[in-house]
């Protein structure tokens, strides 16, 4: 039997056994429901507030406040009165109280109601990549919270089960929408970012069924390389690019390519492959700042635009040191320590895969490797993010 009444401790109290709600005829929507009685007579009553989202047409929601084993009528009746001119507002209380709890906020919470308005204002064919993450995804690890996702979970709960049917398209098509809810949810700092970009790593593994993907050099070996390149007495060029690389991420052509003006103050300059300034530089500082201003010194010449200039270089022919004549050194060098015959490309890659290991930002990854990203997680070029994370990579 329902009623209708002031929802106080004594009203409670001294509700007949065949009352199972009771809705508050002052505050609208506030109600109490009443379960079972226990073996002592006593029942335990739970208080929610009803309200519409939307409109008379729009969604229902029951929040659930609380109940008896928590607090009583009173303090109840006090919280409906504090939701009450927030549902009058038009304010859904459920979207409040998740947007205060970004630190516990569960998959399956941020998808209601950020993750899929997000898509379907994204995506044209929303409907069908809801319809995948309802049936595929959010059974899986919908009741995970976000700050606990992780790569392995979800290779372990949505990869594999998928990979075993042979459905390897899907399994690609849905790791990459993962990915782009998990960029949209660090963007709003609902998680770090660290998740991400080790997700998207997984996707070319997807057909050898291969989810994790091994580095050739550790970064325990990368550090072994640079201290080596580092204590020896050779003066070399390839042994410079070489630290270069290490410490920065970037390619011997963008090292090539380098101008000496290019070294401005505490910053880096950096150039595209064809040769023109691309808008993006570097924080000179720690050992970065000691490397490039022993190469001035040993390796530029006043004759020279270029930070390295090519053998012979005058300025009527004035050009820059050979990337492929640098990197057949640093290969043979690299090969001497290791017994690895390493190419330059795969170097830069376990480099990468070091920087994410150590606790790197893949936001500044993505800046250092000029990785393509979503525009609302583009780093400008004076973020103090890039110089954490590469202070990060040079203590780690």
């Amino acid at each position: 039997m329902n009623i209708s009444e002031r929802i106080t401790e004594q009203n409670v109290n001294v509700a007949d056994t065949n009352v199972v709600r009771i809705n508050d005829n002052v505050i609208k929507g506030f109600h109490a429901r009443f379960g079972q009685p226990k073996a002592d007579g006593t029942r335990l009553v739970s208080y929610y507030f009803f309200y519409r989202v939307g409109g008379r047409n729009g969604r229902q929601i029951n929040y659930f406040m609380g109940n008896s084993k928590s607090m009583d009528a009173g303090l109840a009746r006090r919280i409906a009165l504090q939701i009450e001119p927030h549902i009058a507002a038009g304010k859904d209380i459920l979207k409040m109280k998740f947007e205060s709890e970004k630190k516990d906020i569960r998959f399956k919470d941020f998808w209601r109601y950020l993750g899929e308005e997000f898509i379907q204002n994204k995506y044209k064919n929303s409907d069908e990549i809801c319809r995948q993450f309802q049936h595929y995804i959010l059974p899986q690890i919908g009741a995970i919270h976000l700050s606990k996702l992780s790569a392995r979970l979800i290779k372990l709960r949505i990869i594999d089960p998928l990979l075993q049917e042979n459905k390897t398209s899907l399994t690609r098509t849905l790791l990459n929408f993962i990915n782009k809810i998990l960029q949209y949810a660090a963007s709003l700092d609902y998680i770090p970012a660290l998740p991400i970009l080790v997700i998207d790593g997984l996707t070319p593994c997807i057909k050898s069924k291969e989810m994790t993907t091994l580095p050739i050099l550790t970064g325990a070996q990368i550090k072994g390389v640079y201290y080596r390149a580092n204590s020896s007495s050779d003066k070399s060029v390839y042994l410079f690019t070489l630290k270069l690389q290490i410490l920065t991420g970037q390619s011997l052509a963008i090292i090539c390519r380098t101008y000496r003006q290019d070294i401005k103050g505490n910053k880096w300059l950096l150039r595209d492959r064809n040769g023109k300034l691309n808008g993006r530089s570097l924080p000179i500082d720690g050992p970065l700042k000691v490397l490039l201003k022993q190469g001035v010194k040993d390796f530029s010449r006043p004759q020279s635009l270029y930070l390295i200039p090519g053998k012979g270089s005058r300025a009527k022919d004035d050009k820059s040191m050979d990337p492929k004549s640098l990197a057949k050194h640093q290969k043979k060098f690299i090969n001497e320590i290791h017994g690895i015959a390493l190419s330059m490309s795969q170097l830069l890659k376990d480099i990468k895969q070091a920087m994410l290991q150590v606790g790197v930002s893949p936001l500044v990854v993505a800046y250092l490797f000029h990785q393509k990203v979503e525009s609302y997680l583009q780093l400008s070029t004076d973020d103090p993010l890039i110089a954490s994370g590469l202070d990060t990579w040079y203590h780690g």
